[in-house]
């Protein structure tokens, strides 16, 4: 086996490459490129000096030798994209695999950087510490020394485990007689066993090392903040996604930048401007109907029923130019209608605001998801904050949202909504699963909202109905379906409301009943109607009857006020989807695609340093407990709970989330 130079090393020569197109292997020329860390590919030898048919980033990656074969190797990039080569021969194979493993695990080079599509698909991500001077120099020579040391050692390290491997293999595959040299010769058990133990206590003597190592040593930010920075880094200094408080998923040791408790806000809401009045319809469909339509058919082909929608990326042009933090609020746009439920004086009048307030809440769902577009998946510590002034501009009630991607697998958004004057807090979890089905997608909204009117000391459990978008690639619809709950365990009334969808031969649509009852089971209100329009609320005996009707259809939500984009926090929603947003504006799919590839790659690298870490992330805004039941005294949620499997979640089928996350600010 020869010796590698990173600086030197310009590996080349044909393999076999597997094919999607063909089903098959076929050959095309390979370059290794050992500063940029890639493997590009051509045609032919004589194309080499064209651009590369396609590249292969190297760079964290992980080759794999086949068990299958002599021959075959993988390459698994940290983007999960598998790449399925073929040597001619078993040696030629192995000089491909310590090549490249070379390549991809020398993290000590500081040539290497990971190249990205930004703004001129030139920039670029450089994992290179930056120069210091010469007094940093001087100072820390010895340390850098012993740590390109130590790395050159990992990586013979490596080497020689894969070597010893590829060795093992040969001698389990050499027959067991009849042949110069058979599986069992004694000679060669003995150098086998030898090998062995050789390369074990070089492993072990390696770990110990590694173990003192880390004892002695925290997780430097920087070192992270520095792996991801680019034009569109989500670095934030103080307020990073990486930049929150760490701690250790095992063992004792904690690395906290700052106290255990999420931090304080750091939102004025002084800087918050209110929105234009058409804010809400502002991103009004532009795009040319034939493109869309052609999007949708192309994209929902290719899908099976009861397809997973959150598994497969959607074309650019059929995203809302928002994220679905800020799609929440929008939803929640009747702040006076909420407020309102802390004015009323008697536990049946408050719950029935309560009810009233909720279900005009879907009259807003209907305008936010009419227009056959989603909005962006948040990227996790993403954060979106707005308020509303309750009533008109000169008031002094203002109700105050805080919404934070607290987890991405699975998906989990939290939000918490305040308004100090009237002392009413609301706190919200939505796990949201997304299906296919045939013309229709369904959205199940796995959670509940917690509203908290601390005057009476009252609590507010809500659930949520499905929702169905209809008829997606014709004309489409929108309509809820099954049913949820509101709950009040203080004062015992309850209302169970269910939705009706519409049926292949009925006329009505959009119908919803509901009933109210009290702590005797009494019923206290029936309500009927359409939850997008015109509901009644019947109240006493059929010959006594009073009926109170309500029509959301011509109400204004309220108006958000929002800081403008340059004083918020590069974490904050609008800060991250910006680029995204304009070129969607300019109708510049390819950028809007760039960009937002840039985004998600940035999610996925923060993801796999984490892990590489063994850390987990902790919200800037909310905490994180088991469930409790709704006997159990609120008081308990400070408990902190520092362990829960969030995997459990993904095939999680029910309203109540194992884990729960609380803002900071509920109550105690």
């Amino acid at each position: 086996m020869g010796e590698f130079n990173l600086n030197t090393c310009n590996q080349e020569g044909s393999l076999y490459k597997y094919t999607n197109v063909v089903k098959g292997f076929q050959i095309r020329y390979f370059v290794v490129d050992s500063k940029a860390a890639k493997l590009n590919y051509f045609m032919s030898q004589d194309a080499k000096s064209q651009k590369p048919r396609g590249s292969i980033e190297l760079l964290n990656s992980i080759i794999s030798p086949s068990e299958e074969d002599s021959t075959t190797f993988t390459i698994n990039t940290p983007e999960n994209e598998i790449f399925k080569l073929r040597a001619q021969d078993a040696k030629e194979r192995q000089h491909w695999v310590n090549v490249l493993r070379l390549v991809s695990q020398s993290k000590s080079e500081k040539e290497f950087k990971i190249y990205l599509n930004d703004k001129s698909d030139s920039n670029l991500i450089n994992l290179t510490p930056k120069k210091e001077t010469l007094d940093e120099q001087s100072q820390s020579s010895s340390s850098e020394k012993l740590q390109s040391n130590c790395d050159l050692i990992r990586e013979i390290f490596d080497l020689i485990k894969s070597s010893y491997q590829e060795f093992e293999k040969s001698i389990d595959n050499l027959p067991q007689k009849d042949a110069p040299i058979c599986r069992y010769d004694q000679n060669l058990l003995i150098f086998k066993a030898t090998a062995s133990s050789c390369v074990n206590n070089l492993v072990n003597c390696c770990n110990n090392l590694s173990i003192r190592e880390e004892n002695k040593s925290f997780l430097n930010d920087s070192d992270l903040i520095d792996s991801l920075s680019n034009s569109q880094r989500l670095n934030f200094n103080n307020k990073s996604l990486l930049d929150v408080t760490y701690r250790q998923i095992s063992g004792e040791v904690k690395l906290e930048h700052h106290n255990t408790s999420p931090r304080k806000s750091i939102v004025n809401p002084d800087d918050e401007l209110t929105e234009d009045e058409n804010e809400l319809t502002k991103s009004k469909d532009q795009i040319d109907p034939d493109r869309k339509k052609h999007d949708i058919l192309k994209f929902f082909s290719n899908l099976t029923e009861g397809f997973d929608l959150t598994k497969k990326s959607m074309p650019i042009s059929l995203f809302e130019k928002k994220s679905l933090l800020e799609m929440y609020a929008d939803i929640l746009s009747y702040p006076d209608y909420l407020i309102k439920t802390a004015d009323e004086r008697t536990p049946e009048d408050r719950f029935i605001s309560v009810v009233q307030w909720f279900l005009g809440s879907f009259h807003l769902i209907k305008k936010q998801f009419a227009n056959r577009k989603k909005p962006f998946n948040p990227i996790l510590g993403e954060v979106f904050n707005c308020s509303w002034k309750v009533n008109d501009e000169t008031s002094t009630n203002i109700l105050s949202y805080t919404a934070e991607q607290v987890s991405h697998h699975p998906p989990i958004s939290a939000f918490y909504l305040e308004c100090k004057q009237k002392k009413l807090k609301l706190n919200s979890n939505i796990l949201t699963k997304s299906t296919y089905s045939g013309t229709s997608v369904a959205i199940q909204l796995l959670g509940e909202m917690i509203l908290k009117l601390e005057k009476n000391n009252e609590e507010y459990h809500i659930t949520f109905p499905k929702l169905y978008s209809r008829s997606i690639i014709t004309d489409p619809w929108v309509e809820l379906g099954d049913s949820c709950s509101i709950k009040c365990s203080q004062t015992g009334i309850k209302a169970v409301i269910e939705f009706e969808v519409k049926s292949f031969y009925g006329e009505k649509i959009n119908q919803v009943f509901a009933e109210i009852k009290t702590k005797n089971e009494d019923i206290l209100c029936r309500i009927k109607g359409e939850w997008d329009g015109k509901l009644e609320y019947i109240f006493g005996s059929e010959s006594s009857k009073v009926i109170k009707t309500v029509d959301f259809s011509g109400i204004k939500p309220g108006l958000k006020r929002i800081r403008p984009i340059h004083l918020q926090e590069e974490n904050e929603s609008r800060r991250v989807w910006d680029d995204v947003c304009d070129s969607l504006n300019n109708f510049d799919f390819e950028s809007a695609q760039n960009y937002k590839h840039i985004i998600e790659k940035q999610q996925k690298l923060t993801e796999k340093l984490r892990k590489d870490k063994n850390l987990a992330y902790l919200s800037k805004n909310f905490f994180k407990s088991k469930t409790l039941h709704e006997n159990q005294s609120s008081s308990l949620l400070n408990s902190h709970s520092k362990s829960s499997n969030l995997n459990d979640l993904v095939n999680f089928d029910g309203n109540d989330l194992p884990v729960r996350w609380w803002h900071k600010n509920w109550p105690s």
